[in-house]
């Protein structure tokens, strides 16, 4: 389960106004841009009926404000990025190995060429402003900078930009992959469309159909 799913299962294990001595204790494994982490949560109703919540990551306990950071999937996220560097450092000077997940091929920056059949695009890198709310909450939504592609042919640009999605901001074309897959898209929309006029064309009267009849 990710971040916000346990958060939540905490909660309803352990709501306010449980009875003294009720506790649970959940765990995950999350996989971020700083690499993998098992984290655990939990929370407890103490002696004055207050209710107390714990955070673990990799086995330390942290602050609930470092725990969102460090488990935050927004790779460009500052607030994220400054809290893993300060993680990574204080796993050096303690000795701990950090759980690392294989770092995810990234697209060359460059300008590429995609195929598609005997046709030739153009997959141009651009740097795209996304408006992001924090997967976690951990912080106000904040425009991050994002890379990705414009798609050209011969000049004319075929697709693109930004594309949003319940309240987030990413680039539309992320990867050469995402370009090829979207040229794929677009012409399988286009044999669609061409058999779609073809077959109305046979049947209205006075086609080619009725024509050959």
């Amino acid at each position: 389960m990710n971040v916000t799913q346990l958060l939540d299962e905490v909660r309803r294990r352990v709501p306010q106004g449980a009875p003294f001595g009720t506790r649970w204790k959940g765990r995950s494994v999350v996989t971020t841009p700083g690499g993998e982490h098992h984290i655990a949560a939990a929370a407890r109703i103490d002696v004055q009926g207050r209710r107390r919540e714990q955070f673990w990551c990799d086995d330390v306990r942290v602050e609930h404000a470092v725990w969102l950071r460090l488990t935050c999937t927004e790779g460009e996220c500052p607030h994220a990025t400054q809290v893993r560097a300060q993680w990574a450092a204080f796993r050096r000077r303690n000795g701990a190995a950090a759980r690392s997940a294989p770092t995810p091929p990234r697209p060359l920056m460059a300008e590429v060429a995609v195929h598609l059949g005997p046709q030739r695009f153009i997959a141009r890198p651009a740097c795209f402003p996304c408006y992001t709310p924090c997967p976690n909450g951990a912080h106000p939504p904040m425009t991050l900078d994002k890379t990705g592609f414009d798609l050209f042919d011969d000049g004319s640009c075929l697709g693109g930009g930004v594309t949003q999605s319940g309240g987030v901001q990413r680039p539309r074309l992320p990867t050469v992959r995402a370009a090829e897959a979207y040229l794929l898209a677009r012409h399988l929309e286009t044999l669609a469309a061409v058999g779609a006029a073809r077959d109305a064309s046979r049947g209205r009267p006075g086609g080619p159909a009725a024509e050959a009849d």
